[in-house]
């Protein structure tokens, strides 16, 4: 079976920064399972799988405005070191992970370390870089019914909505 739109498609795949160091975060294997032409998925991925059928192997090649982004020098603040719970251990050139006031990750690039504060990067690493995706298509398949209202968000009314 092709790809094509109402087909549930599970994709294998590699993330590589082009022409530098791939970070920690993407040097690992991932898997993503998703109806073509439905969910939101990366758009480079989705048009480069049309056609294609299981097992076959793609490569693709993304511009940092379709993964992290542009570099945005705004996103490099100041930091009070007291409001930092690694306070102690910090040293230059190094990533860091603080929790926001939400409760979520706040991932940082220490670029200088002053007596009372930190200049912090706040970018991706991989940000203004452009990626290389290397994947196998592991499954395609006809999308139940199921499939396509779960998509489509078709169940909410059973929430009372």
């Amino acid at each position: 079976m092709k790809v094509d739109r109402d087909t549930v498609v599970t994709v294998n795949y590699t993330v590589t920064v082009k022409d530098g160091e791939t970070p920690e975060d993407l040097n690992r294997s991932f898997t993503c399972r998703f109806l073509y032409g439905r969910d939101r998925i990366l758009p480079a991925l989705e048009n480069a799988l049309i056609g294609h059928e299981q097992e076959d192997e793609i490569q693709i090649n993304i511009p940092p405005e379709q993964a992290f982004g542009p570099y945005d020098p705004h996103l490099i603040k100041k930091v009070l070191i007291s409001n930092l719970n690694h306070s102690r251990q910090l040293k230059e050139g190094e990533y860091y992970e603080e929790f926001g006031s939400n409760g979520k990750p706040i991932k940082f690039y220490m670029k200088e370390l002053h007596d009372d504060y930190v200049l912090a990067d706040f970018n991706h690493p991989s940000a203004g870089k452009s990626l290389v995706l290397n994947g196998t298509i592991s499954e395609v398949k006809a999308a139940s019914m199921l499939d396509i209202m779960v998509a489509m968000n078709a169940n909410q009314c059973a929430e009372g909505g």
